[in-house]
């Protein structure tokens, strides 16, 4: 069993990646374990056991979501339903199952997708139980077994699902009192540290649209944008009108992201990007110009239409994703086709340090398909910048 650690727990937490039918919580009483499978048999169970073979079983069907308790011979059913969401998925929706386990807080949650709160789909507390079987032994449980399928793609967090660290970061310098109590930020100190050094090489003030040889350069790339025979405005014609961006690399590919690990990414108004991933990268991006709208998906598969949840980045304003949280998403810049401004983003990959695949693609939906996109380039950023100045200069000179 091969282990990740990352520097703080609050963001993304150890894991444990077992190639076996099992795993261990490394916590007594505590953890959130998640299994994608390939193919399940009749049912899922996933079991949670102490060390004297007394259990928590989460079982989940075709027909049936349970959880029930083991201790002693005896068998108890703790919750059941039949609702549609909780149990198996359907063909083609790949959705990893995720199981909670909180005695502090004496619950269990279970829900589909990455292991984040707002994906939950249920909860069991026996808080108010003091006759529950679970009192005698859930602060034992150690053990973790999958049987009905292959423990595919299991992970392992250390402890429960309890509070989703916001996408958005801010500085060390900026954290509050009120900022901590309303979960409205992720320090970025919290981060893995591939994304620490991501943010602190674009977190600074002279990562801008306004360079001190071509202030107007915002300027001038919405006019480019906008006026028909321009640059900008030729290039995006040769793309999807719905979907149509630019990118902008900085710099080569180094072998250490998919395609090159920093892109400028400009979104003509009411523009966006298909539902896509990242190919198990993280990432850092910073809204440089506009705003962007930030949709999350609990899974990539043409079954899943709706996002789970959403949010506008401002100018200024950085994001992040990893391996485990936010992965799948959409961009989309909000503002009006018609008289609207353009949103400029930089985008920053990196694979995180144990990730020994580098899968060099980012999956994306197109007509009811998965389809790899290799990350290319319109331009190389100085090239861009010295056509768009030569370009403005001229409109200057009218």
């Amino acid at each position: 069993m091969a282990t990740l650690r990352t520097r703080n727990p609050r963001v993304n937490l150890h894991y444990a990646l077992a190639d076996q039918q099992g795993a261990l919580f490394p916590v007594k009483g505590q953890g959130t374990v998640s299994i994608n499978p390939a193919l399940v048999d009749n049912t899922l169970r996933i079991l949670l056991s102490s060390a004297d073979g007394s259990l928590v079983e989460v079982a989940i069907s075709k027909e049936r979501f349970s959880i029930s308790s083991k201790t002693g011979g005896a068998a108890t059913v703790l919750a059941q339903s039949e609702e549609a969401a909780l149990l198996l998925n359907k063909p083609g929706a790949s959705l990893p199952y995720w199981v909670s386990l909180d005695t502090n807080n004496q619950r269990i949650r279970y829900g589909k997708g990455e292991m984040l709160r707002d994906l939950m789909l249920f909860e069991y507390s026996w808080a108010a139980q003091s006759d529950s079987p679970l009192n005698a032994f859930s602060k034992d449980i150690r053990d973790i077994a999958i049987q009905g399928a292959r423990a595919e793609h299991l992970k392992v967090l250390e402890i429960p699902v309890t509070l989703d660290p916001s996408p958005h970061i801010i500085p060390a310098s900026a954290i509050t009192m009120e900022v901590i109590a309303a979960n409205s930020a992720s320090v970025v100190n919290d981060l893995p540290d591939v994304c620490q050094r991501l943010y602190a090489n674009v977190s600074g003030p002279g990562i801008n649209l306004a360079p001190p040889d071509f202030p107007e350069f915002a300027q001038a790339i919405q006019y480019s944008i906008t006026t028909p025979g321009a640059l900008c405005y030729n290039k995006l014609a040769e793309k999807d009108p719905i979907f149509g961006y630019l990118r902008v690399t900085l710099d080569s590919n180094m072998g250490d992201s998919p395609g090159q690990p920093y892109v400028l990414e400009i979104w003509p108004a009411g523009n966006g990007s298909p539902i896509h991933d990242h190919g198990q990268a993280c990432a850092v991006i910073k809204v440089l110009h506009g705003q962007i709208k930030v949709s999350w998906f609990s899974a990539l598969t043409p079954a899943i239409e709706q996002p789970w949840g959403s949010t506008i980045a401002h100018a200024g304003e950085v994001t992040f994703l990893t391996p485990d949280y936010y992965q799948i998403h959409q961009l989309q810049n909000p503002s009006p086709k018609q008289g609207g401004s353009f949103c400029a983003t930089i985008q920053c990959y990196r694979y995180p340090d144990d990730d020994l695949q580098h899968y060099e693609y980012f999956d994306y939906i197109e007509d009811g398909e998965i389809r790899h996109f290799l990350p290319d380039s319109d331009w190389g950023y100085l090239e861009f910048k010295q056509a768009i100045h030569e370009e403005w200069k001229k409109v200057m000179a009218r």
